[in-house]
Formats: structure tokens, sequence, C-alpha cells
């Protein structure tokens, strides 16, 4: 009898996996912020990892160092970019960057790379983006993203990003967990649903309930394949 492999979802808050935690069978909260149960003979693990690159980068290495898993995937919600993707929508995050992470030289920001601050010896980046070497085969649009600290909320600074790296959706943890992933050599996927776009800071706009809903969904059908192709 061949038993599947262990998944991994990663997700910031509770709140954006509780619609998947609620349909595993079996659930147990074996670790702080660590939940396990299966999803239709799916073992599943789901983390609660905590928002931005730092906090997820410390919890996602300490668990890839402790326990073996067949693959990692991320959920979450994300802003978009411009107008070519609609709230609500679920998307693939293929390459990701670390948007503010460099230099302030007189007024223009230089990326680390920019600034002579990287060499990239375990190749892991492409220009200033870490890039999924192997996304999933899915419905859903492949994006490219970007990581911030500090969530875009101004025109200018959405006009900076926007000029530097043509990002389509905006998280505040993905590059991390793509950086993560590609160090500990384990496959990864990517899903975010669209909770609002990437404007001046207006959450009268935002739609995190809905987003939220989609990007389970994804996710479980995702898992779901992975189960129906052993």
């Amino acid at each position: 009898m061949t038993t599947n492999p262990l998944v991994l979802i990663v997700s910031a808050t509770a709140r954006e996996a509780s619609p998947l935690m609620d349909q595993l069978d079996g659930r147990k909260n074996i670790l702080p912020n660590l939940f396990t149960g299966n999803l239709n003979d799916q073992p599943v693990e789901i983390a609660i990892c905590g928002i931005g690159t730092t906090v997820t980068a410390f919890n996602l290495t300490r668990l890839l160092s402790q326990r073996i898993y067949g693959c990692a995937v991320s959920l979450g919600i994300a802003g978009a970019f411009g107008d070519d993707i609609a709230v609500g929508e679920v998307v693939q995050i293929v390459e990701d960057c670390f948007a503010d992470s460099g230099i302030d030289d007189n007024g223009k920001f230089l990326s680390l790379r920019e600034a002579g601050l990287t060499n990239n010896e375990e190749g892991i980046f492409t220009g200033d983006f870490v890039v999924n070497p192997s996304p999933a085969l899915s419905p859903y649009r492949n994006v490219r993203g970007i990581t911030v600290q500090t969530a875009s909320g101004s025109a200018e600074r959405i006009n900076e990003l926007t000029d530097k790296y043509r990002p389509e959706a905006e998280t505040m943890e993905n590059a991390a967990f793509f950086y993560v992933c590609r160090m500990m050599q384990i496959p990864f996927v990517s899903f975010r649903a669209v909770s609002n776009k990437v404007e001046p800071r207006n959450r009268n706009n935002w739609q995190i309930a809905q987003a939220v809903e989609r990007v389970n969904a994804a996710v479980t059908n995702y898992i779901l394949n992975i189960q129906s192709e052993k």
C-alpha cells in the first residue's frame, strides 16, 4: 500500500486557511500553529507562519528541517496591480522578489543585486526574482509577484514599484516562501486570491471574505488532484 506524501500548506493567518482547516478529517493541533488531518485520504498539515518575510522564513525553515513533506503550498490573499486581474480572482504566483530590500541611493532605489550586495551563489535568483522552476498545471493565471514589508497604499509608491518590477500581485510573505522552498529543495506552488487592488489605501474596496473562500477552494481542488493521481 502506497502512502500519499504529506502536503504542507502555508498561510500567514488562520483566517486565510480556515475554510480548508474546517474540511480536515481528524484535525489535530500537533504543534503551536501547526494542524494535521486528512482531505479525502490525502494527509495534510497546515502551518500558520505569520505575516511578513522574517516570521515566514523562520517558521517554514524550522518545519522543513524537522519534518518531511512531498510539497509545500502557499495559500493566501493578495493585492493586484492594474485592471487586468479582477478582485476575487485566484492566481498562481510563479516568480517573486523582495521588492523593498535594497539601497536608497540619494532618492533612487537600488535592489540588493543592483547595488552589488548579492552574488547568487546558490543560483536561486533570476535577476531580482526567485522563480518557481516547476509551477503547477492549473486553470489559474500565472503571474509575477512582489513581496513588500510595507503594503503599498500611495500612488507614488505604487508607481515606483510598477515601473521597477512590472508586478501583477503583491503580498507580504510570498518571496520568503519561494526562497526557503528553493533553498530546502522542496517542490512548491503558490495560490493567491485577489482581495483588493493595489491602489491608494481604501478598505471599502476590499473583498477579503470572498478571496479567502476562493483561494481555499482552489487549494482544495489542487490537493484532491494530487490524491487522485496516485
